[in-house]
Parts: C-alpha cells; structure tokens; sequence
C-alpha cells in the first residue's frame, strides 16, 4: 500500500511487470495485491471508482482540480483579490505548499497523478514528460478581472479526453471555467474529478484531496480491504492501443500586454487570418497605467498549435511588450457570461 504518486507515475510498466511475476502460477486468493488509493487526490476514492465502475461504460473525458495548494492560491487571487505571491504566501504559511513549491505551482504534481488517472481510464500508457504541462505562475490579477468579465473564473485542471477513435490527449494547465461549470465553484484545497462517459454521462467526484487525515484514511481503508481478503480488479486497468497525441481543439483565452500605438486590433485581425484562428471576442478594461495595459482575445474553437504559431508571430511585433500569455477554455459548449 503506497501514497507516492511520483513512484507509480515514474515505474508504473515496472510495477505492473514485477506483480505479473510474482502472481505467475498463483490462484487468485494468493495473489500479492498493490493498492495506491491515497496516490491521487488524497481522500476521494477516485482509483477504486475508475477500477470498478467504469467496466461497462466507455469514458471520453476527465477534468479535474487534483493539487489543493494551487487551488487555495487561485481561490484567494479570485475571490480575495490577492496577487500570485500574496496567494503564495498565505498557502505556504497554512502548510498547503512546500518550502519549494514548483512541483504544486508549475502543474507537475497534477501531470504525476493525471498520469495514473489516464491510464485507468483509457488504458493508455504514456511517459509523464509528454504531457502538456503549464502551472500558474504566470497568471496576473489581471487574467481573474477579465474571466469576471466573462462571468467565470479560473481553475488548474488536469484533462484528459478522446479527440478520435483510437487517440487520446492530456495537459495541465489553467483553463477558464464558466460559472455554472461543476468545477467552478470547488475552492480552498478542495479536489475535484468529474468523468464524462457515455452510460453515466457525467460523474463527479469532491472531496479533500490531500492532508494527513484524508490521506491516512485511503490508506488504512486500503491495508484493510487486503486484511479482508477484498480482492481488487487489475491495478491499473488494461492497456489499451491508444495513441497519445499532443494537439487537440478548444476555445481559447489570449491576454497580450502591450506597447500603445496605431493598428494594434488590425495587426491581430491578419495574424489570426494569417494562421486559420476565427476571433469570438476582443476585451478591453480602462487602461490604469500604460505601462501595464492588456487587452485579451477569446477565439472560437481552433488548434493548439495554431494558437501557439498565432503567440509566436504577435510576440515578433512592435507593439507587444511580453509573450502572450494562453490557456484553453474547459467547455467547448461554453457560453459568455458578458452583458452589454
């Protein structure tokens, strides 16, 4: 019984090599039995739900909120107001981040665990490294006014999703999220898993997601479930022969600060043309300081690597006074909470 999600998520084809080996020839009671219910979001029995609940139905999507720190920090930037290092601070002194924090802030304890989660829900095996994977260092108070002006706010989610037969995606990232979204309203270091099926249609799962309590919980709960002899189906579900790709299609949010001169909506018109990106809506707030003035871009829905090639060429022009910054929209269906 382990809670180390950097194990599994690192070894996981080794571990399940090594328990093929020494359950060879063994009838079922004898089995040696590897459970790792508290790996992923803590206390939410989501490793146990994927391993059991799922063997009829066929799954097409997971999102979720699965780093508590992260969450508590983007909560406090958007319903307190606080910037990015405030947030950080507050988090780091109530225990939820640690004296380094990059493995919660730069998104990759979230990659470690949505790695384990894609391969229970999708069969897919997949080297972490490959996952898409952006944190929320570089979100500003500024991206949090502009999703109110949406009428949404802003999450760090792990997704994961079949954009055809036979391939699937996944990244961390922020995402913006619309206010009547299930995960919208999920706050502090509260987690949050919802599956999209095609029986179950949508299932969500919230809880605590880490701590000592809730972590403990899963564990005993698993060294119990052993001690009764409750066996488990396989550990990590079959593999599958998906292919795991990098791109996929969302609705994007763009926020690009900017240098004041003639020609900048123009310019944005003809690179978007120029790479094959339709433009939703422009937004503006009252520029305050004109050393920090931005203005974002919502897209209809278009590549990812379109949206990369789009950042690329806006960042060579004159007036742009930082890289763009990029995140996707979680719903393709999403509907913008802007009022005239």
């Amino acid at each position: 019984v382990t809670a180390n999600k950097a194990l599994i998520a690192a070894h996981l084809p080794e571990i399940e090599g090594v328990l093929d080996e020494v359950n060879d020839g063994k009838s079922p009671e004898d089995e040696v039995e590897f459970r790792y219910e508290a790996a992923v979001c803590g206390g939410i029995p989501i490793i146990r739900s994927l391993q059991s609940d799922f063997v009829g139905d066929e799954i097409t999507m997971m999102s979720g909120i699965i780093n508590g720190c992260t969450n508590f920090m983007l909560t406090a930037m958007d319903r307190d107001g606080k910037s990015y290092e405030e947030a950080l601070g507050e988090a780091s002194e109530l225990g939820y981040a640690e004296a380094d924090p990059t493995l919660d802030v730069g998104g990759f304890d979230a990659r470690s665990k949505l790695r384990i989660l894609m391969r229970l829900a999708f069969g897919v095996e997949v080297d972490e490294d490959a996952i898409s994977c952006r944190g929320i260092t570089d979100l500003t108070k500024v991206d949090f006014e502009y999703a109110k002006m949406l009428g949404g706010t802003i999450k760090l989610l792990g997704v994961a999703k079949r954009v055809s037969e036979g391939k699937v995606t996944a990244f961390v990232s922020p995402c913006y999220v619309t206010a009547d979204d299930s995960l919208s309203t999920v706050n502090d270091a509260t987690n949050a898993v919802e599956v999209i099926s095609n029986n179950l249609v949508s299932s969500t799962y919230i809880g605590q997601g880490a701590g000592r309590y809730p972590t403990a919980n899963s564990c005993i709960n698993d060294v119990i479930a052993l001690a009764k002899n409750d066996q488990t189906p396989l550990p990590f579900n079959p593999g599958s022969d998906d292919e795991m790709v990098g791109n996929f299609e969302s609705v994007f949010y763009l926020r690009l600060k900017y240098k004041d001169m003639l020609g900048i909506t123009r310019q944005c018109g003809e690179v978007c043309e120029k790479h094959g990106v339709s433009i939703h809506s422009i937004l503006q707030n009252p520029v305050t300081k004109r050393d920090d003035a931005a203005f974002v871009i919502i897209t209809e829905k278009v590549e990812l690597n379109a949206i990369k090639a789009v950042c690329e060429s806006i960042q060579g022009l004159e007036w742009c006074a930082e890289d763009v910054y990029y995140m996707p929209v979680l719903r393709e269906d999403w509907v913008s909470g802007l009022t005239n």
